[in-house]
Order: structure tokens, then sequence, then C-alpha cells
């Protein structure tokens, strides 16, 4: 067993889970093959889901106590640049135990702290397919 603490087990268990919901869904799934670890050139997104004609860019994040989840500006910069490259846009997949997943839209630079109460606007799992799959198949039927 490698020296990976029990929550980055964890969290990557949660992530494997979202990919496999969002594979499940129809998507082509790809997951970082070491999110978080190591200083890299290149920086790899926790999850990256492509359907017909969009591309949606994840930063995974579980929780098992609700509380303010926080992203460094650092990391926001190059997810954000990461969706610039792909088309695509860029999300923060929100987690508490015993919750489903939140997803919210990230647009500006700078860091983002979400708190459990900023999920009530934040879109399902569902909800945020269903937004590109309906408008990517009208623009398919065109």
């Amino acid at each position: 067993m490698s020296s990976m603490s029990l929550s980055k087990r964890k969290g990557s268990a949660h992530e494997r889970a979202l990919a496999n919901k969002l594979w499940d869904m129809g998507l082509a799934v790809l997951r970082g093959c070491s999110s978080g670890g190591g200083v890299r050139k290149r920086f790899v997104p926790d999850i990256v889901a492509m359907g017909p004609g969009f591309v949606l860019v994840l930063e995974v994040k579980y929780r098992s106590e609700r509380g303010p989840v926080r992203i460094e500006e650092e990391k926001v910069e190059k997810l954000l640049e990461f969706a610039r490259r792909a088309k695509g846009d860029a999300y923060i997949a929100v987690k508490f135990r015993g919750d489903d997943w939140r997803i919210l839209p990230i647009s500006d630079r700078g860091g983002v702290t979400i708190r459990p109460d900023d999920l009530g606007n934040a879109y399902t799992l569902e909800q945020l397919v269903n937004k590109y799959m309906s408008r990517s198949l009208t623009e398919y039927l065109k």
C-alpha cells in the first residue's frame, strides 16, 4: 500500500465514482492520472468529460464534513487555461458525505471558496449534463 493518505484515497474513490457516473450518462471521460500530486509543467484537471460538441473540465472536491471548500488561485487559473485550450467550460464538483454531487461554474480568476450554502443554486449532475446534451442535440439537428 502506498503512503497516500486515507483522505486522498477517499477523494480519488469519489473522483472515480463521479467519472463512472458521467460515463454512464453517455459522456467520454478522462480522469487526471495524478490529480493534485507533484509539480508538473502541464496542469491535469481531475476529470475531463466530453459529449457531442462540448467539454467539461472538472475540479473535484469531496469532504466528509460540511464546511467551506477552498480552491487556490493558481489552480483556478490553470483550470481555466485548460478549459480555454480545450474549448470547454470549467466547473467545481463538490460533494459532502451523504449528499449528491453539486456543480458550480468557474468563470473568474482568483481563488474560490465555496460554502455549503452556495450549493443551493448549483447544478446537479443530471442538470449539468442535460444542459449540454439538449443544447448539443439541437445544434446537431440544424
